[in-house]
C-alpha cells in the first residue's frame, strides 16, 4: 500500500474514485452513440464525405489519445496522481462545452481532439487506484474500475437518447458538462493526495538516472502487444454488429441494443469474480488463465458468427462479455505488477496508448474484413485476431515462466 495513505484510506479513496469514474464516464457516454446526428446538423468539412467526418469524431480522440497517454503518465509519476484526474476532468469539462457552442462540423471534431488529447481519464484513474491501492489488491480494483466503465455502457446511453429526444444534442453535451463540472470539487476534496513515486533513488548518480530512462522489459511490452490484439478483437464488432443483426439476422434494431447491453452487462458481473480467482497468483499462472479466456473469446467470436437464431445470438454475446472480464483488467494490473515502481505511471499510459491503438487496428481489421467478404466475416477476422493475441500471450508466458532448467540445477547442488 502506498504509504501516503492510512491503512484503512485507501478503501474510502477508491469508493470516491469510483464514484466519480461513474458520474464523468456515465456523463460523456450519454451522447457517444449520437455525435453523428449532431454532426449532420452543422456546416460540413469541405469536399470531405460524411462517413469520414462522422468516423473520425471517434477516430481522433483515440488517435490524440494514443499519443499523449504515455507522456500523462509519466508526468503523474513525477507530481502524483491527483493532479492527473483533475487535469482529465477539467479537459473533459472543456471539450464538452466547446462541442456545445461549436456551429461547424470543423470545430467538434477540433474539440475532440482536443479531448483525446488532453483529458485521458480512465489512465488518470487506474494510476490513481494503483498508487492508493495495496499491492494485493489492485487486481480487484483494476475490475472495479472496469466494471464501473461497463456499467457506464450500457446505462447511459438510454438516457442519452431520451435526453437527446427531449432536448436536443446541445442541451444532453450541456448536462453531461455538468456532471464533470460537478466531479472536479469531489476529486478536490474526496480524493486523498497521494505522493508521487518514490525517486530519490534513481536521482542519486548518472548511472540510476540512465536506469530510469530505460526501455521497459520485455515481459511487459509482450503485455502491451497483447493487450493491442486483445482490445482490437474486443472493438472489431462495433463496426458491423448492427446492420449484421438487421441484414444479416434480420433482427430488428431493439436487438442489435440488447446485443450490446449483453456484453456490456456480464463484463460487468463478472469482472470482479475473475479479479478474485486470478488474486495471489503467480505472474505465469496468471497469464496461463488469460491465454486459456482468450481462447474462448475466439471461440465465442465463431459462434456469434454462425448462429442463426436471435437467442443462440444473444448466448454467444453473453458468453463473450463473460469471458472480456477476465482479460483487459488483469492485463493492466500485470503490466503495473511488472513494471518498477518509479515508472508504474509511464506503464499505465502506455495501457491507455495500447488499448487504444487496438481499438484503431480493430475498427479497420473490421471495416476490411466487412467490406471485402461481407458481415458475418467479420467475426471470423475476429478469431483471428483472438488468435494472434493468444500467441503473444503464450509467448509472454513462457518468458515469465521458471525455467525448469535452472530449477533442476539448483536440486542437483543443494
Amino acid at each position: 500500500m502506498s504509504s501516503a495513505t492510512p491503512v484503512d484510506a485507501w478503501r474510502g479513496a477508491i469508493r470516491w474514485l469510483l464514484v466519480i469514474q461513474a458520474l464523468s464516464m456515465g456523463a460523456m457516454e450519454m451522447t457517444g452513440p449520437f455525435w453523428p446526428l449532431f454532426l449532420r446538423e452543422l456546416s460540413p468539412v469541405p469536399h470531405v464525405p460524411f462517413a469520414w467526418v462522422a468516423s473520425a469524431a471517434y477516430f481522433a480522440p483515440m488517435a490524440a489519445t494514443l499519443i499523449t497517454a504515455p507522456w500523462w503518465g509519466r508526468l503523474a509519476d513525477r507530481v502524483g496522481p491527483k493532479p492527473m484526474i483533475l487535469r482529465a476532468l477539467i479537459a473533459l469539462a472543456a471539450s464538452q462545452l466547446w462541442s456545445v457552442y461549436a456551429d461547424s462540423a470543423a470545430s467538434v471534431l477540433l474539440a475532440r481532439t482536443v479531448q483525446g488529447g488532453l483529458a485521458g481519464f480512465l489512465a488518470a484513474a487506474q494510476i490513481y487506484a494503483m498508487r492508493v491501492a495495496p499491492a494485493d489488491m489492485r487486481r480487484r480494483v483494476f475490475a472495479d474500475l472496469q466494471t464501473v466503465t461497463a456499467c457506464g455502457s450500457f446505462m447511459a446511453p438510454p438516457v442519452g437518447a431520451w435526453l437527446v429526444g427531449w432536448m436536443g444534442f446541445r442541451m444532453a453535451n450541456t448536462a453531461g458538462a455538468a456532471v464533470i463540472l460537478a466531479c472536479i470539487p469531489l476529486a478536490m476534496f474526496c480524493l486523498p493526495a497521494i505522493k508521487p513515486a518514490p525517486t530519490s533513488e534513481i536521482h542519486q548518480d548518472a548511472d540510476a538516472r540512465r536506469a530510469g530512462r530505460a526501455p521497459l522489459g520485455g515481459l511487459v511490452i509482450g503485455l502491451l502487444l497483447g493487450m493491442v490484439a486483445v482490445q482490437a478483437a474486443r472493438v472489431m464488432p462495433q463496426g458491423f454488429l448492427a446492420p449484421y443483426i438487421t441484414e444479416t439476422l434480420h433482427g430488428s434494431v431493439m436487438l442489435a441494443g440488447l446485443a450490446y447491453s449483453a456484453t456490456a452487462a456480464t463484463l460487468a458481473l463478472s469482472a470482479r469474480w475473475w479479479a478474485k480467482r486470478f488474486a495471489s497468483l503467480p505472474v505465469h499462472v496468471t497469464l496461463g488463465r488469460v491465454c486459456a479466456l482468450t481462447a474462448v473469446c475466439g471461440l465465442t467470436a465463431l459462434w456469434q458468427g454462425i448462429a442463426q437464431g436471435e437467442n443462440a445470438f444473444i448466448a454467444a454475446r453473453l458468453a463473450w462479455g463473460l469471458c472480456l472480464g477476465g482479460l483487459l483488467p488483469v492485463l493492466n494490473s500485470l503490466v503495473v505488477e511488472t513494471s518498477p515502481e518509479h515508472r508504474q505511471g509511464f506503464a499505465l499510459g502506455l495501457c491507455s496508448s495500447a488499448a487504444k491503438g487496438g481499438a484503431l487496428i480493430g475498427l479497420g481489421v473490421a471495416a476490411l474484413s466487412t467490406g471485402l467478404f461481407g458481415w458475418r466475416e467479420g467475426f471470423v477476422a475476429m478469431a483471428a485476431m483472438y488468435l494472434a493475441a493468444l500467441a503473444a500471450l503464450i509467448a509472454v508466458r513462457r518468458a515469465a515462466s521458471p525455467h525448469p532448467a535452472s530449477a533442476a540445477a539448483g536440486t542437483q547442488r543443494a
